[in-house]
């Protein structure tokens, strides 16, 4: 059963696939792994390759849009592409903690969910993401940008129109409402430049962590998310860490 989240990450200058699965899956996973990624050479997937492809020439495009997870490139602030504007997404750390725990999630080997505590094994950055988030941040604005762009995803998707409108002024990209509305169509999802093993994973019946993203046609409302009450005494201990790290960027975040 697939159950678990896989996240790529770019460590000792090579693309590491970090894939979890739960038991009597390992064959078939494996295989659609193999499948999916049998177009990139091992040789190739290095901090040097990347960059050289982000800072190729686009003829005929006006915006190239790339989003990646902060702590792929935390050891490695001199492969960052030249010629970009940079810009982050933030989340309240109960709302990360309590997303990251459905993501790791194995009934088959974790049992109730009401049960599962997450295992430091189970979160692939020491600084639980926002540590990570930020010391890019500090980078991006000490040396490239004084105000790079935050935004809040409650703010994104409490106001939408108007936080995309805003941050495409910020960006010097051209908007549109069409940025609001999208086809909810698996068949749309296929012209995306996504890894094909999340499209794999979607087309399993028992992968949903993802499904919003492939049958959403609109942004959709915050949820309430937990409060400090309802946190494990291991997940408080993790919110203590990360809190200073997302009320700094939280302070600096897009308004409108």
């Amino acid at each position: 059963m697939w159950q678990q989240c896989i996240m790529d990450q770019i460590r000792d200058g090579h693309l590491h696939l970090h894939l979890h699965c739960g038991k009597g899956s390992q064959e078939r996973t494996w295989r659609q792994v193999q499948n999916a990624f049998r177009f990139l050479k091992a040789s190739k997937a290095s901090y040097k390759w990347c960059q050289s492809q982000l800072e190729a020439e686009y003829h005929g495009k006006r915006v190239v849009f790339v989003k990646e997870i902060s702590a792929a490139i935390t050891t490695r602030f001199d492969a960052i592409p030249r010629g970009y504007k940079h810009s982050f997404l933030i989340r309240h750390p109960f709302k990360v903690l309590t997303s990251w725990k459905k993501a790791m999630y194995n009934p088959e080997v974790h049992g109730p969910f009401e049960e599962y505590e997450i295992k430091e094994t189970e979160i692939p950055a020491s600084g639980y993401f926002f540590k990570e988030s930020y010391d890019l941040y500090r980078h991006i604005r000490d040396n490239y940008d004084s105000i790079p762009i935050v935004i809040d995803a409650d703010d994104l998707l409490t106001n939408p129109g108007g936080i995309v409108k805003a941050y495409c002024n910020a960006m010097d990209i051209p908007y549109t409402n069409d940025l609001l509305h999208w086809d909810a169509s698996y068949e749309i999802v296929k012209t995306w430049n996504v890894r094909r093993i999340l499209l794999q994973q979607h087309q399993l019946d028992d992968f949903t962590f993802m499904n919003s993203a492939f049958t959403s046609s609109e942004f959709l409302k915050p949820s309430k998310g937990p409060s400090r009450e309802e946190l494990s005494e291991d997940d408080l201990q993790r919110v203590d860490v990360c809190m200073p790290y997302y009320e700094e960027m939280y302070r600096n975040r897009l308004i409108c």
